[in-house]
This record gives structure tokens, sequence and C-alpha cells, in this order.
């Protein structure tokens, strides 16, 4: 595995952490996911973002945490292949769009 495919996948992983982070019945911050982890929230952002590559006991206590399987979190060898081609906005993305484009839908489909 090269440097690219384990930055993909460090990607992967936080882009999995932060959608059942924002899942959870009450979603967590990251203050207070990093709170919990008894890490900095700046760690809980870079992780996310795949800049900062999580050991594999701070995966299993974010797991924990958020009451799912390990294996949610990490990708299988066939997602990391076979990436979506369809961009995935979350509400908070949508809701900034419509601010900017102040309601043209045309504007924000672009």
């Amino acid at each position: 595995m090269g440097t690219t495919d384990e930055d993909a996948l460090y990607k992967a992983i936080g882009e999995r952490i932060r959608r059942e982070r924002e899942r959870q019945a009450e979603p967590l911050s990251q203050s207070a996911l990093a709170k919990q982890l008894e890490v900095s929230r700046a760690s809980v952002v870079n992780i996310e973002a795949g800049r900062q590559r999580a050991p594999l006991g701070l995966l299993w206590k974010i797991a924990c945490h958020m009451d799912v399987e390990l294996t949610v979190l990490i990708p299988s060898r066939a997602d990391l292949n076979n990436p979506s081609s369809v961009a995935q906005l979350t509400e908070e993305m949508r809701n900034q769009l419509r601010r900017v484009t102040k309601g043209d839908q045309q504007f924000e489909s672009e």
C-alpha cells in the first residue's frame, strides 16, 4: 500500500467518523467527541479530514463512544477502489449553498 493509498484510507476513515458523529440520535460536536476521547478538538478535526492518522486504539474508542462496530469506520478495499463519483453534501453544506446563492436554484445546482 503506497502513501497515496494510505492517504485515501485515512480520508475515508475520517469521512466515516464524521458521518457517524453527525448521525447520532443526539449528534456529537467535534468538541464533545474530543472531550470523550480525551484528545484535542484539533485532533478530531484533523482525523476527520484525514490529515491525522488515528491509531487503532483510538479508532476503537471512537467506535465505542458512537456505539458502532469498528468495521463501520473502516472502508473495504472495494470501497477505496470504487469511490462514489457523486459528491455527498452535508446538510450544513446545502444550507451554506442556499445562503450564498440566495435561493437561485439554477446557480445552486451548478
